[in-house]
């Protein structure tokens, strides 16, 4: 999306850094001045005071005395809550689904899950990219359900949980193992196996905190409270 498509210049600024927050280039704790992003982007204070106050109420940006801006770090135990939310909610989505579905929706998911196999075959995909495919396939039980009011909720999350995933993505080595659990959701959907739900579910959204514990302890601790 271009900036021809914004109102102005300080909500290109503002929605431009958040997507770059989102996405990790930004990274937590980073410290961003306003001398830095009035050149990068060619505009005057003004708007990026504006950038920065909105950044800021949205709790993506704080204001450290002496120090500047920094972009927030990550909380762990809101993180924390947000999954178990999560497989609480997406659960009673998903027994919905597994009472309704029909084969076309079966099949958007397959499509899905080829699309996934199909980014992580070629070169130099990015995170990003199978971040929002991943999205996009949960969301598919949420909107044929009438729920998605409730998977916008979850994807609203995004102070620490959407970065969270994010990180998540970006330190993953096997990106085959999570399609892998995709297909494994798509099965136990299409056979109604409602009692192996629950446990498949809370595997593959539980997995990342226990596979990056030591990231989150060392390589990207100063990401973290």
């Amino acid at each position: 999306m271009g900036e021809k498509n914004y109102k102005n210049r300080g909500e290109y600024v503002f929605e431009t850094l958040k997507q770059e927050m989102l996405d990790l280039a930004l990274k937590p704790g980073q410290s961003i001045s306003e001398n830095e992003i009035c050149t990068r982007f060619d505009v005057s204070r003004t708007p990026v005071r504006e950038a920065f106050r909105r950044l800021q109420e949205q709790g993506f940006v704080h204001t450290v005395p002496y120090s500047g801006t920094c972009v927030t770090k990550l909380n762990l135990e809101n993180i924390r809550h947000m999954i178990y939310m999560r497989v609480a909610v997406e659960l009673m989505v998903m027994r919905d689904f597994m009472k309704e579905f029909t084969p076309f929706q079966l099949e958007e998911i397959r499509h899905q899950i080829r699309l996934q196999e199909l980014l992580i075959g070629g070169q130099d995909f990015q995170p990003e990219q199978f971040y929002r495919m991943d999205a996009q396939m949960h969301g598919i039980w949420f909107s044929a359900t009438g729920k998605e009011k409730l998977w916008e909720f979850i994807q609203a999350q995004q102070l620490h949980y959407t970065r969270f995933r994010m990180l998540d993505f970006v330190t993953e080595t096997d990106f085959n193992r999570i399609i892998k659990e995709h297909t494994q959701l798509l099965s136990l959907l299409e056979q109604k196996q409602e009692e192996r739900l629950e446990e498949t579910l809370k595997k593959h959204l539980y997995i990342s905190m226990t596979r990056m514990k030591h990231a989150i302890e060392v390589e990207y601790k100063d990401y973290f409270e």
